[in-house]
């Protein structure tokens, strides 16, 4: 009898524990074409808003430039990079291209932003990825 209070115990101590552990929520991935986020960090981020608009220059022309808010549901190592593209749908070559390292803490929000190379550019596409520096 006292193996089976034993027992029972054991069974009620595991289901205590398991209900005060933490769930991970299952976060929503809306596909975009202009938002591409690798699964890697899919869990820990979520891009919050992301906006354009073109920029008039003196010269009278303008660029596009986009505007971006990431929050990180745990502390997070990241790059970021935009890809533009002209109307033809061409990438559009401009100077430092690459990714942008970044950190974001737990619960913290943070804000980028990009402007086109060129003045051709018409669209773009922002992809965010785990960090793979060394």
């Amino acid at each position: 009898m006292t193996r089976m209070k034993a027992l029972i115990g054991i069974i009620c101590l595991s289901f205590l524990v398991a209900a005060c552990a933490p769930v991970q929520p299952k976060r929503e991935y809306v596909q975009r074409d202009d938002l591409k986020v690798d699964p890697e960090i899919r869990q820990s981020v979520q891009v919050q808003e992301l906006l354009d608009k073109r920029v008039s220059l003196p010269s009278g022309g303008s660029l596009l430039r986009i505007q971006f808010s990431v929050q990180a549901y745990q502390d997070t190592n990241m790059e970021w990079a935009v890809t533009w593209f002209d109307e033809d749908g061409m990438v559009v070559p401009g100077v430092g291209e690459g990714y942008r390292p970044v950190r974001i803490l737990r619960d913290q929000t943070r804000f980028f932003t990009a402007t086109a190379p060129q003045e051709k550019a018409v669209s773009y596409q922002l992809h965010l990825r785990e960090d793979r520096a060394p």
